[in-house]
């Protein structure tokens, strides 16, 4: 996803208000141009109701991490990385190794920064150290710009959530042309400011074209300004991408037109230019690829480097037969759960996005719209609806009466909330009703009942989804097909095979999306899992797959279900018609899922601020209906890696929690169609998650989203700290770090891909999102070498070996660091 600037004329400037009388034809269209252009400062915010993971920076991933860490970061005046100061903490601390300072510095050809005529490690690295760059001042903000952006955001607040505002501010004109109207009549702005805005142009794209005629700029800073003017509030840019390409009522135009018409009225200065990066591309890199060192080495170290011609996959000759096989999401989270499984008893494991290759809009029984339940990077290709199972209407209808039932009682209470006047009265009257209720909830959190979220059915019929309706049998195979070949899963199918995907159930907990799982658009995955298990039951289905070379035998079944992330409880789905036999294997299969989920359970806790080994089961569901809870997990906080290859690769490692895990059978796909699949979706979609954990880190106040505790939402879309500002993007303080610190490691991503290297350039050249991820460094790709020997990573002039540095002078174990 990349941009071009325009180019610039030579001495090309807008028409000036003295030359002409108004913007011509050619100057809006050019200003329409620029506003759309412009927009590129910061990437996309999917809001909180779908919470999606993604590259703030995404506009500039062509540019590289190391320019755009440092430049793109500082055009919204944010830090791309931990800085300087915190780089020597790290190497004071032995985080960051001297010796992969001085590998890393050697690599990159550092000459400038180490020191020309450097030999030794120590000389090398005390040049660099002595290059150290002065951090650059912070411009002085004017005091009129910071009420530009006060204004403006508090209008965006309204007009984009205007849902939930107790005024409606909408009047059907447009962003520009509500904001225009109301301002008109705003008795807090002075007369002369109203004065001002009746001279400005009706049109919005007039107001920018006219702002940047009496600047007399050429098209290259008149690009720039506009920029410099979103970059001010950067949550309402990035809404407004998103907006402005889904919904489409409002444009940057429109925003832009706000912002320069209150900047005008105002009489507040343009936005100074943002102020140098304190570290360059180059220095940014040298230092990064150090402090990731001993986290990528001690997982290359844990990991057996594959032979060509080992057997591989999910489809191997296995060496023990299978009592059943989980297929997991790649989420970090199901690492430790495969872990944990494969020890208790005789299970295989694979890992697959945890859409299951569906990509649907699916509407749940009883929900008044439909979920897109797939991949950002995906459009949904059937709609599919949960309906009752024949025999179940009955029990549907009650379910569906008492849920109908509670979101009218629910609405009924919060009314009065969106009325003038009444919120403080309705308080006064409600709180003799609701207090004792609060306080039982607050002093004993899952005293009411377990927690549940208010969106979904308490105790839901049996049902199942109308495949039929919206797929041919020939689509059904081919997404079938697609399924178990991109898995690797084509033959020596277990008795059954579970497809498990996930969700986290929480209370009271505006980023609960943002738990869920991010391959099925930031919503639960149990549907996605069912669908597909479903397609993959079906006896026209298997006779297509069979055609296809795909046999799956008659004593298998696929069931779907679910890996609650919170209480790592699993629920197993659509059990009612196994036969006895499989019924044995289901029961053996959810007693050693428990037991894997209290292994699991307590192994978290002891990660998280406050957790207690002992009495894990109440603590976790504490947690889950704890509605003043900051911490329920840690979601996929210190994810660092993604492993794409078979399952010896990593059988019996513990991996902390840290690697998405991807099946992939190379020997299965000699033409590469599964891994093309892999790098261009999965691989991107990890990237995203690892950006954001990354950005969030490093800067909390501008690509996070601050303290959980002094949140105020907006709608669906987002939340503020406190009651004005900025929308914040990102994830909250409490999923990064802790009192003590960072929780989260901020590192790029290592992805440890076992195939041929001429398979992986082949994906790379053909493939620009790949090619920006791999050769513009976001993610450092990794391999075993052509004669078995080590690893090899793919660097912008081809490959090189990738020798793990020994840990001798560091404590650092495969659980901690990889």
């Amino acid at each position: 996803m990349t941009t071009s600037l325009p180019a610039p004329r030579d001495g090309a400037v807008l028409s000036t208000p003295a030359a002409v009388t108004g913007p011509s034809t050619a100057d809006l269209q050019r200003v329409r141009a620029f506003a759309d252009v412009a927009l590129d400062v910061i990437g996309d915010y999917y809001g909180l109701d779908a919470a999606v993971a993604v590259n703030p920076l995404l506009p500039r991933l062509a540019a590289g991490f190391g320019v755009a860490a440092t430049e793109g970061a500082a055009a919204v005046g944010a830090a791309g990385s931990i800085g300087e100061a915190g780089y020597h903490k790290l190497l004071r601390s032995g985080r960051v190794r001297r010796a992969d300072l001085a590998a890393a510095l050697r690599r990159r050809g550092t000459s400038s920064d180490a020191g020309a005529g450097a030999d030794s490690d120590d000389e090398i690295v005390e040049a660099f150290l002595a290059a150290a760059p002065s951090i650059p001042a912070a411009p002085e903000l004017d005091r009129l710009t910071e009420r530009v952006d006060d204004r403006l955001g508090r209008f965006a607040r309204s007009w984009f959530a205007d849902g939930e505002a107790a005024w409606s501010v909408r009047g059907g004109a447009g962003f520009y042309g509500d904001w225009r109207a109301l301002a008109l009549v705003d008795p807090t702005l002075r007369p002369r400011a109203r004065r001002l805005l009746r001279e400005l142009p009706e049109r919005a794209d007039g107001v920018i074209a006219r702002h940047l005629a009496g600047r007399r700029l050429d098209d290259t800073d008149a690009l720039e300004l506009l920029g410099q003017h979103l970059a001010r509030t950067p949550g309402w840019t990035s809404a407004l991408r998103r907006r402005s390409s889904v919904e489409r009522d409002i444009d940057a135009v429109e925003f832009l037109a706000v912002r320069l018409a209150l900047t005008t009225i105002l009489g507040a200065p343009d936005p100074a230019a943002p102020v140098a990066p304190e570290l360059s591309a180059e220095r940014l890199l040298v230092w990064q690829e150090a402090a990731e060192a001993a986290t990528h080495d001690a997982l290359l170290r844990a990991l057996r480097v594959p032979a060509r011609g080992d057997a591989a996959g999910t489809g191997e000759d296995r060496r023990t037969p299978e009592a059943a096989h989980i297929v997991c999401c790649i989420d970090v989270r199901s690492e430790g759960l495969r872990r944990h499984i494969e020890a208790v008893g005789p299970y295989g494991t694979s890992g697959f996005a945890g859409f299951f290759g569906v990509a649907a809009r699916v509407t749940p029984l009883g929900a008044g719209a439909g979920l897109d339940s797939c991949p950002v990077l995906l459009s949904p290709r059937h709609a599919i609806d949960e309906r009752p199972r024949p025999g179940a209407a009955p029990r549907a209808r009650t379910a569906l009466d008492r849920f109908r039932s509670s979101l009218a009682w629910r609405g009924s209470l919060r009314a009065p909330e969106r009325s003038v006047g009444s919120a403080l009265g309705w308080a006064e009257l409600s709180g003799w009703m609701l207090g004792p209720l609060a306080a039982l909830r607050s002093v004993s959190p899952g005293a009411l009942g377990e927690a549940t979220r208010p969106d979904e059915l308490r105790s839901a019929p049996p049902t199942l989804f109308d495949l039929d309706s919206a797929m041919s049998v020939d689509e059904q195979v081919l997404t079938a097909e697609t399924i178990l070949t991109t898995m690797g899963m084509t033959r020596h199918f277990a008795p059954v095979v579970l497809l498990l995907g996930h969700g986290a159930t929480t209370t009271n907990s505006p980023f609960r999306t943002a738990l869920d799982c991010g391959a099925c658009g930031g919503h639960r995955g149990a549907s996605n899992a069912r669908i597909a298990a479903a397609l993959l039951n079906a006896p026209a289905v298997r006779e297509g797959l069979a055609a296809r070379g795909i046999t799956i035998d008659d004593t298998t079944i696929f069931l779907g279900g679910e890996h609650d992330t919170v209480t790592d409880r699993v629920t197993i789905h659509d059990t009612h018609a196994l036969s006895g036999r499989h019924q044995v294997v289901v029961s053996a299969l959810r007693a050693d899922l428990a037991v894997a989920g209290k292994r699991l359970r307590r192994e978290r806790l002891a990660d998280l601020p406050g957790g207690r080994r002992a009495g894990a089961e109440a603590e976790v569901a504490r947690r889950a209906a704890d509605w003043a809870q900051v911490f329920p997990e840690w979601g996929l906080a210190r994810n660092a890696a993604i492993i794409i290859g078979p399952r010896d690769l990593t059988r019996g490692v513990d991996l902390g929690r840290r690697t998405f895990l991807h099946s992939y059978d190379p020997e299965a796909d000699t033409e590469g169609v599964a891994l093309t699949t892999i790098l261009t979706a999965p691989l991107v979609v990890a990237h995203w998650i690892n950006a954001q954990y990354y950005f969030s880190t490093v800067d909390p106040e501008v690509f996070g989203a601050g303290s959980k505790t002094v949140h105020n939402l907006v709608g669906g879309l987002g939340v503020l700290t406190g009651p004005d500002g900025d929308l914040r993007i990102g994830l909250p303080q409490q999923s990064v770090m802790t009192r003590e610190g960072h929780h989260h490691e901020p590192v790029r991503l290592l992805a440890i891909v076992d195939a041929p290297l001429g398979r992986i350039d082949r994906i790379i050249e053909r493939h620009d999102i790949v090619r920006d991820l791999v050769l513009g460094e976001w993610v450092r790709l990794v391999a075993p070498a052509a004669d078995g020997h080590g690893w090899v990573e793919r660097r912008a002039d081809g490959w090189h070996p990738r020798i793990p540095t020994d840990n001798t002078d560091q404590t650092t174990d495969t659980k901690e660091a990889a």
